[in-house]
């Protein structure tokens, strides 16, 4: 069950080039960069700032 309300109301979103790699070598990763997408969508149906 998710929860109908955040705790905050807008966060400050860093991300690493080596959290984008994913589990590539280099680059950025596909599959990392889908996955990062959608959970902030989740996030601010919620209704907090990103």
């Amino acid at each position: 069950m998710q929860p109908s309300k955040s705790a905050y109301q807008r966060i400050l979103l860093k991300l690493s080039g080596e959290a984008l790699m994913g589990d590539d070598q280099f680059g950025i990763n596909r599959d990392t960069i889908v996955r990062m997408v959608d959970e902030i969508a989740e996030v601010t149906r919620l209704g907090v700032e990103v």
